[in-house]
């Protein structure tokens, strides 16, 4: 059976025109007799539209139905990609179909596993895109895995994100990780980060609210202290301030540091708004410390815009040391859980 992913799950539409009010939902909507159509008398071609499923699934193929008169806006030419975290696609290959009422159907080589699909359409009838419904297959027997379930009991829910919680920071090689933690690992880096945190929080508290024309997260974090030279008992007060920052819904970065130097304190907030601070101060398995400044928007809150001074992490000097801490793994995620590395 077709996958019965959401109509809010088409989460972004982009064409050569402004193809406003083409209602694509309807292309997913499960009614054959509700048909899609771009914005007539605005050239379509090129454009491409995302699918997500809302769950990871194994693909096994989709079937695209045209009009029943194969007029405009028939689809005849283009490419399929896929991800599972809708910032790193991978091609799936091309699509060639004839102008006809006849089901279109193409099919996932290797049968990959992906939440999200990509059609970029380069030919269609008329310039235009149209169609009746869009149905998506998994593979028979396989089942579906919603991202951010790190409980596996087939919901996601406050039990999820107090999980997550305690696994801040956690990656590849703990004793921990292997087994269904590495499964929260959504975005596959071998690290619990901003990035898995956020698919959870950003469905909680009523879910965030985005649009197709949602703007992309941008900016960069840096880190700065007073002095270079610190005195055994002294406060090491590290500033981290965000440049030029756009969207960000969450933030994170390791802060790997030398435990017979430094002593963890607690991070105060300055301008973090109402970010939820999961700041987690981690013992590997291979004896490395290392601190992950973490900040997440439960639900649809503000996000962080600008150029300020964040927050100040505060560390104990454990003896005379001069300060060469260098962060790492740095991530920004915007509301539509898209992000950037830095």
């Amino acid at each position: 059976n077709p996958l019965e992913f959401a109509i809010h799950g088409i989460v972004a539409v982009s064409t050569a025109e402004d193809q406003e009010g083409s209602e694509i939902s309807k292309l997913f909507d499960f009614d054959e007799k509700d048909p899609w159509h771009t914005k007539y008398g605005k050239k379509a071609v090129p454009f491409s539209f995302v699918m997500d499923l809302n769950t990871i699934n194994q693909l096994d193929r989709f079937e695209y139905l045209s009009r029943t008169d194969g007029g405009n806006g028939t689809l005849m030419k283009g490419t399929v990609e896929y991800s599972v975290d809708k910032n790193k696609w991978l091609p799936s290959g091309s699509f060639d179909w004839k102008r006809d009422n006849t089901v279109k159907t193409f099919d996932f080589k290797g049968h990959p596993s992906a939440r999200y699909i990509k059609i970029s359409v380069e030919t269609a009838s008329g310039n235009y895109g149209s169609g009746r419904e869009l149905y998506v297959f998994q593979v028979a027997g396989t089942s579906a895995l919603l991202p951010g379930d790190i409980n596996n009991d087939h919901k996601i829910d406050n039990n999820d994100f107090t999980s997550y919680m305690n696994y801040t920071g956690l990656k590849k090689g703990d004793a921990d990780f292997d087994g269904y933690i590495s499964k929260g690992d959504i975005n596959n880096n071998g690290l619990i980060d901003a990035y898995d945190i956020s698919v959870v929080a950003s469905q909680l508290n009523g879910g965030v609210i985005t649009t197709d024309s949602a703007q992309k997260v941008s900016g960069t974090l840096q880190i700065s202290t007073a002095k270079q030279s610190y005195k055994k008992g002294e406060t090491v007060e590290i500033v981290v301030k965000g440049n030029s920052l756009a969207n960000v819904n969450a933030l994170g970065f390791a802060l790997p540091y030398n435990q017979q130097d430094y002593e963890f304190i607690g991070v105060q907030s300055i301008k973090t708004g109402a970010m939820e601070n999961l700041t987690y101060d981690r013992s590997h398995s291979d004896g490395s410390k290392v601190l992950y400044p973490t900040f997440v928007n439960v639900g649809d809150k503000s996000t962080l815009n600008g150029t300020d001074d964040l927050f100040i992490i505060k560390f104990k000097a454990k003896q005379n040391l001069s300060f060469n801490l260098k962060t790492r793994d740095g991530i920004l995620v915007d509301k539509s859980l898209e992000f950037i590395n830095f």
